[in-house]
């Protein structure tokens, strides 16, 4: 006789005797509570598994976050995890060099934790319990309920997909610091992988950090172009914000002569003092320093501001310079070329950097600087004009020359009365451009953000991120804000000739994520040309 059907035979009177075999009252009750055991025996198993918490097989877990639109690639990544996990620790000896990016934890630490295990417990009981059923099963879970998480934060935000991108790849987020600029968003993050010794003592691993950076930063150009002596042309850029640009100009024959590239709107330009000779490459770098074919020559060039005006042949003027007057208007020359009050675009005279008299023939080249004034390459619109040392080869009319006169074998001779380049050559044909002018620049790229995943991930994955990067960027679409692109990279804070940078104190959440700010491992093999 079943507990329950006892039970209910007690609640009869006792003058009945319900209890008494020989009434068959047990036979009737156990018959009836039988089915009512199977019954309630199923009502729980149906109510652990429509529990998170309590789901008993991996397709209870499954179930339930389909209702949430969760398919099988959800837990890809942690698979992955769990399968190179259980590998390495069933080798004979355990592979620790293997196991501690598995694990967050050092390699030192896993050779204690095996050297003091009990003689007669195996290492792969300890090393490989995570990937038995209950333990796989809670990870999975915890996956279910970090992109719930996730979406409850608020879709399409930093934190949000900092808390997802974790959860899919094994991670719990402790919390997301921001910085100032709002730019970058660095996730603290703890392993959900973990041991657990044999006196049943967990060991904690390493916190990680995850980045997301919104709108990173790419590298843009304009191919160099052909450039006549006075040429005016426009860019047009989209973008985020102005950049220092750096401007390359490539020598064409003997013409290249002292170029020099003014920003029209701003009243901006960039002058080197020598020759570019055919086919090499003068840039004036958005660093203020100023290259020839990679010898530092700064020391010949110089900036200046001021004194630019429009043209008669100009569509636009809202960007020219006007002459100021002494009244309410404005002093002339204001400072910068700023508007006055009337909202006129005040011209000052020139005034040149880093030497005071650059436009003289007294001025001393070089003159010892490290660095010039870099121009900036506004988003819109812009106008610019190039120019190179120039001086007529007759008639009273034309263009004016850049300066006064020409120099002696230094000097572009230019046509009177049509302004094209005669050349410095009996051999050099008529029009041909004086220069070919290029532009390059770092700009932040829009509707676009990169997250960072630990480096430690990274032996995981294959040269083309096929393992990890890419399904972890798939199943990240469903968390990004429609028109987003979103990048899965991975963080490397090692120090990289050329990327390398010094940071301050308080961007040390920063420089966990980013190169140049750790020191490469002895023999260890760097990045190289090769």
């Amino acid at each position: 006789m079943s507990a329950r059907a006892q039970a209910v035979l007690d609640r009869f009177p006792l003058h009945l005797a319900a209890a008494d075999p020989e009434k068959r009252f047990e036979v009737v009750v156990g018959g009836i509570t039988d089915s009512v055991e199977t019954i309630t025996r199923q009502v729980a198993d149906v109510r652990r598994s429509h529990r998170l918490s309590q789901g008993p097989t991996p397709a209870d877990v499954g179930g339930l976050a389909g209702l949430h639109g969760l398919r099988s690639p959800t837990w890809a990544l942690l698979a992955l995890r769990l399968a190179a996990l259980g590998e390495a620790a069933a080798s004979d000896p355990p592979d620790a060099a293997a196991l501690a990016p598995l694990l967050a934890l050092p390699q030192e630490v896993l050779d204690d934790l095996l050297a003091a295990l009990p003689a007669t417990t195996l290492p792969v009981d300890v090393l490989g319990r995570p990937t038995r059923h209950r333990p796989s099963l809670e990870l999975h879970r915890q996956v279910v309920r970090s992109v719930v998480l996730a979406h409850r934060v608020g879709n399409a935000t930093p934190t949000s997909l900092l808390t997802a991108a974790a959860a899919y790849v094994g991670l719990v987020v402790e919390g997301v610091a921001h910085t100032d600029e709002r730019w970058w968003h660095i996730a603290t993050c703890r392993d959900t992988i973990r041991l657990t010794t044999p006196p049943g003592s967990v060991v904690e691993p390493l916190p990680d950090m995850l980045a997301l950076e919104e709108n990173p930063f790419r590298k843009a150009d304009i191919e160099p172009a052909p450039k006549h002596h006075g040429q005016g042309f426009q860019i047009v850029r989209g973008g985020i914000d102005d950049v220092m640009v750096t401007v390359r100009v490539l020598g064409v024959g003997t013409r290249t002569q002292s170029p020099m590239v003014v920003e029209c709107h701003a009243g901006h330009g960039l002058v080197f003092e020598g020759t570019v000779p055919d086919g090499s490459e003068l840039r004036f770098e958005a660093s203020g320093q100023t290259t020839l074919d990679g010898a530092d020559v700064t020391g010949s060039s110089w900036s200046f501001r001021g004194a630019v005006f429009g043209s008669a042949a100009e569509k636009r003027t809202s960007h020219d310079f006007v002459f100021g007057g002494n009244d309410d208007t404005g002093p002339l020359g204001t400072p910068d070329g700023r508007d006055d009050s009337s909202g006129r675009r005040v011209a000052t005279f020139v005034i040149t950097t880093p030497l005071a008299d650059a436009l003289q023939r007294s001025a001393a080249f070089p003159h010892g600087s490290p660095t010039i004034e870099a121009i900036l390459l506004p988003r819109g619109y812009s106008r610019w004009r190039t120019f190179v040392r120039a001086a007529h080869v007759g008639g009273p009319g034309g263009r004016p020359p850049r300066i006064k006169a020409g120099r002696f074998d230094t000097t572009v001779l230019v046509d009177a009365d049509t302004g094209t380049e005669v050349g410095t050559d009996a051999g050099v044909t008529a029009g041909e451009p004086s220069m070919r002018l290029g532009f390059a620049w770092e700009e932040r790229e829009p509707f676009t953000v990169r997250v960072l995943l630990p480096r430690r991930l990274q032996v995981l994955d294959d040269d083309k991120g096929t393992k990890v990067r890419e399904p972890l960027r798939r199943l990240l679409d469903r968390h990004r804000a429609a028109g987003v692109d979103v990048r899965v990279e991975y963080a490397d804070p090692r120090w990289t000739l050329g990327v390398g940078v010094v940071r301050d104190e308080a961007d040390e959440a920063i420089g966990t994520v980013l190169s140049g700010t750790e020191l490469w491992p002895d023999g260890t093999p760097q990045p190289g040309d090769g």
